[in-house]
């Protein structure tokens, strides 16, 4: 049904990336309705897009997202489904919701534990930040932990005293 329904659009998105970044991501597509530009340049800022004429000659997916947002409606009672079909060669992830986070970032995490598993590495879940000390040292922070664990918060400015000091609770 998904695949007859994307074949009815009148346009389609279909745009390659890398699932994991540039380094040591993995060729990886996303089909979805015109419609759903902004899903598309979600996906592109959080993974890496490829540009059509960067595209390369041997360029062979390894994961396909396939967008049909309205099966959340008609199909999912509008719960946010993601459902991941992991064959052999290829990763299909069917995302039927149009929030990038179930897809676009657990979806795509979800892909590299997949293919992780099966080449013998592991997919840290993390976030990462760098501080600046008053001394000029750099520190490197990396919290691996759950979804809801905090992660995102590393991100945020520290809260700091007048003079520059980092303010710390009791």
């Amino acid at each position: 049904q998904t695949f007859d329904w994307l074949n009815s659009q009148e346009e389609l998105i279909v745009m390659p990336f890398l699932s994991g970044g540039e380094e040591f991501g993995y060729p990886s597509l996303l089909i979805s309705p015109a419609n759903a530009g902004f899903f598309a340049t979600a996906l592109a800022d959080l993974q890496s897009f490829i540009p059509k004429n960067e595209i390369p000659a041997n360029f062979v997916p390894r994961a396909i997202i396939y967008l049909a947002p309205h099966f959340r409606h008609t199909h999912f009672a509008g719960k946010q489904v993601v459902v991941h079909n992991r064959l052999d060669n290829l990763h299909e992830l069917f995302s039927f919701n149009l929030y990038p986070g179930p897809s676009a970032k657990k979806g795509v995490y979800g892909i590299l534990l997949n293919i992780g598993e099966s080449e013998r590495w592991v997919t840290l879940h993390g976030a990462t930040v760098k501080l600046l000390t008053p001394s000029n040292s750099e520190l490197v922070i990396m919290h691996e932990g759950a979804s809801g664990g905090g992660k995102s918060e590393m991100i945020g400015e520290m809260h700091r005293r007048p003079d520059g000091r980092i303010q710390v609770y009791e």
